[in-house]
């Protein structure tokens, strides 16, 4: 019987990694090592239970000794399968928890035409980030992150957003998990010129610029002045650096949607309120600099047709909208411990005429149409968004960051930034904006973030496309202290 059962056991591993091998096309392997290990092993056992066998009763201890030894060879087993799938898929985990302290003086009521100051105690939250990514073959990977960002015992935003799919995992929320980014990068084989298409939930947030008071190597394709939020979408990249001369050198183009009608609540392929979807365009060229190592300069262009006047409850098509842009960043500055960025943005906007009229209280409506009052004058805005940080040369303290960005946008400022990782999405505002933070690492793993922000806005209706901005005075002040932990 014993005879019997290690008979059965090594069948059976060899048909479970003849099984894993065929099934993933010699992907999954065990060495070779462990492999004669195991067999070394159930030889030695095969031996031992087939003295065993003649020994009778005094021999029981014996085979509870062996019995232990199958179990700690099944132990090796299941250790090479973990490592098999852990090897096609890599884990990350990232927890956030913030506490904000705001402050907002001299904030216009539009129904009442008061003025009023008013300030939170503190307002904390809890960012949680589940990273993975896998090399599926040569040439194809996929890449993705699944989150929860959340109030402390509060199921509201901290600012109201009309969004939604944009920023759901950028502004706070409930405790659901969603998707923030979920994409595959294939690298077309066999071309002339270098093509990669990049599918699905896009990298699209927190990019350059973006990455130095977040801590992070770059995050996002595209510089955050510009745009800054969750997307789904397909992006075509072709390598031009043979034929430039230019190090990472390439152009790409992207196809997108900030609204898309959902009709299949309503009637088959039909439409709830007649409306175009607001189709997304994009075009950049990026590359590094000469002679400034892992530099970047992206130049950008940005094409969206037909604006709706809200996502979240829309009445009507309101024209379209061009922006613009160049970043520049430069990394240990001529070998230094600076790090510098600036980038620059212009929009313009095409209203086709119409105009919704927007309540804002009892008996209270006013007309928007895009960037305008009545939707028929076409306007420009344009942003800059620099920062500097200077890294530390103090080893005690494990280089710690100092850091200040600036960032200023005209009456008519808009770009695509409701995912800004920011509660207040600064780089929308049109006025200025003042940033001092410090970073201080613990290790590879942890650090603390604090920092001061101020926001001075010099016209209303920041980070929105509708509406005839009005001027205001109003200041938004901010202190606030993290703890980032990634691994």
């Amino acid at each position: 019987m014993k005879k019997n059962l290690i008979v059965i056991i090594l069948v059976l591993i060899t048909l479970l990694f003849s099984s894993f091998t065929f099934a993933a096309e010699k992907m999954v392997t065990i060495p070779a090592s462990v492999y004669n290990e195991i067999l070394n092993r159930l030889n030695d056992l095969q031996q031992k239970v087939d003295k065993l066998e003649k020994g009778g009763e005094k021999t029981r201890n014996k085979v509870k000794q062996v019995n232990n030894n199958i179990d700690d060879i099944y132990d090796t087993l299941d250790k090479v399968e973990t490592k098999t799938i852990k090897d096609r898929i890599n884990w990350g985990l990232e927890l956030r928890t913030r506490v904000d302290n705001f402050k907002v003086t001299d904030e216009l009521d539009p129904v009442t035409g008061k003025r009023d100051d008013h300030s939170s105690d503190n307002r904390w939250t809890s960012r949680f980030r589940l990273n993975m990514d896998s090399k599926i073959m040569k040439g194809l990977t996929f890449h993705g992150r699944l989150g929860v960002y959340k109030n402390w015992a509060n199921t509201q935003p901290a600012v109201i957003s009309a969004y939604g799919d944009p920023n759901a995992l950028h502004v706070p929320g409930d405790t659901s998990l969603r998707l923030d980014r979920a994409y595959m990068d294939w690298v077309i084989p066999k071309l002339p010129v270098p093509v990669a298409l990049t599918i699905g939930r896009q990298p699209s947030t927190e990019g350059p610029g973006a990455e130095f008071k977040e801590n992070e190597p770059r995050q996002s394709t595209y510089p955050a002045l510009l745009f800054d939020g969750e997307s789904d979408g397909i992006v075509a990249t072709f390598g031009l650096e043979r034929y430039l001369k230019l190090k990472n050198s390439g152009l790409r183009f992207a196809y997108g949607k900030g609204y898309q009608s959902n009709d299949d609540k309503t009637t088959y392929l039909g439409s709830r309120y007649g409306l175009d979807d607001l189709n997304v365009f994009g075009a950049f060229f990026e590359t590094e600099l000469p002679y400034l190592k892992d530099s970047l300069m992206v130049l950008s262009y940005v094409r969206g047709n037909d604006f709706v006047d809200s996502p979240v409850s829309p009445h009507d098509n309101l024209g379209d909208m061009d922006l613009m842009g160049v970043h520049i960043q430069t990394p240990h500055l001529l070998n230094s411990n600076f790090d510098l960025f600036f980038s620059y943005g212009f929009n313009k906007s095409h209203p086709n005429g119409d105009f919704v009229n927007v309540p804002l209280g009892p008996g209270v409506t006013v007309p928007m149409g895009l960037l305008s009052s009545d939707g028929q004058k076409s306007h420009t805005g344009w942003a800059v968004f620099t920062g500097l940080r200077y890294t530390m040369p103090v080893a005690l303290l494990n280089h710690p960051k100092l850091g200040f960005e600036f960032n200023h946008g005209s009456r008519y400022w808009f770009s695509f930034t409701q995912g800004s990782t920011e509660l207040y999405n600064k780089l929308s505002t049109r006025g200025n904006v003042y940033d001092f933070y410090y970073i201080q690492p613990f290790n590879k793993y942890l650090f603390l973030r604090t920092g001061y922000t101020m926001l001075r806005y010099n016209y209303s209706g920041s980070g929105w496309h509708i509406g005839q901005p009005m001027s205001v005075d109003q200041d938004l002040s901010d202190f606030y202290l993290l703890f980032n932990c990634k691994f």
